[in-house]
């Protein structure tokens, strides 16, 4: 991303489609700081060094929101393109998304769908599972790894019937695929491993994302290494300096160190630089730019950016007291 050109405005307003393809630019930037450059490294593992001569291995890979964990199984999705070959659908990695109140039937569906079976929506739950497995295992169809993104939604109302009816389905279809399977969810969905010893063994093997840390010096060098790069990658010619360490201390009270809000403000602040024909972005964008981002979980944050004395232990501090206050009433 960073090694593309991009030409300057010098004070002039590109046309909207302009301004489309750089604010699309800065939504696929990817950073690969070390956690994210760990975790890859664990799914290529899954994925490349799995043979057929032995159990099919399990992953499963938590979460919190924003912590980049769909875009890192996305991004590794696309290094293994779907293609045609002989008018055969070749899907080497099999990527679903789980959508909000599925059910092992609507989801042995949705895979079913991304695999091109015209009637993926037909059939029983035993039906369509058997029939997904059967394109799993043909080997025309070049199914390597299958990845289940969002998988909480298989298990978002909390009952034990529905646990165990998810647990059940998910422990029999990684036994019958006999291909590696990577699980990814919330870290709550992994309550789900105490309702099937089998399961549970099945995908011990376990990985976390988390939001970027900012208290001891090597995270905070970290952090900044990686708002560095960001900066390298951003759309414009010239650098906007995030890494300075007033405005790595603001990002990081601004987002906790959650990528996907440090992503967001990146946009808006874009779309905001360019229609003033700017060629980098300033604080003053940032300010508007998180002016416009609403984090109901945070009621008493402010605004940091165009703060000439922010300290971040002290504000950090005031949001921490002001919570406990609200807690008391």
């Amino acid at each position: 991303m960073g090694s593309k050109i991009f030409e300057r405005l010098n004070g002039h307003i590109p046309d909207l489609k302009e301004i489309k393809q750089r604010r699309k630019h800065v939504e696929d930037i990817v950073v690969n700081y070390n956690e994210f450059s760990e975790t890859l490294k664990e799914i290529e593992e899954l994925h490349l060094l799995s043979t057929s001569s032995e159990e099919s291995k399990g992953l499963f890979l938590k979460g919190r929101t924003g912590v980049g964990k769909s875009t890192l199984l996305k991004g590794y999705t696309k290094r293994y393109p779907s293609f045609r070959k002989d008018g055969v659908k070749k899907v080497p990695i099999l990527y679903t998304k789980v959508p909000v109140g599925a059910t092992p039937k609507s989801l042995a569906s949705k895979i079913l769908l991304s695999l091109g079976d015209p009637i993926y929506d037909q059939g029983s739950e035993n039906a369509q599972t058997n029939r997904l497995l059967k394109f799993i295992g043909d080997e025309m169809c070049g199914v390597e790894m299958i990845i289940i993104d969002e998988f909480q939604h298989l298990i978002d109302r909390d009952t034990d019937k529905v646990l165990k009816k998810a647990s059940d389905w998910i422990k029999t279809f990684s036994e019958d695929a006999a291909i590696p399977i990577l699980i990814c969810g919330m870290p709550e969905s992994e309550k789900i491993f105490e309702r099937n010893e089998q399961l549970d063994s099945r995908f011990c093997l376990r990985e976390e994302m988390k939001s970027l840390e900012y208290e001891t010096e090597e995270e905070i060098f970290l952090f900044r290494s990686f708002m560095h790069n960001l900066d390298k990658a951003m759309p414009f010619p010239n650098r906007s300096n995030f890494s300075d360490r007033l405005l790595s201390d603001k990002f990081y009270y601004a987002t906790k160190g959650n990528q996907r809000y440090i992503k967001k403000i990146l946009v808006e602040a874009t779309v905001i630089a360019l229609k003033a024909g700017k060629d980098s972005i300033d604080e003053i964008d940032l300010y508007l730019a998180y002016n416009r981002i609403k984090i109901s979980s945070r009621k008493l944050v402010i605004n940091p950016f165009m703060e000439d004395k922010f300290d971040l232990l002290i504000e950090q501090g005031k949001e921490k007291k002001g919570l406990k206050e609200l807690k008391k009433k």
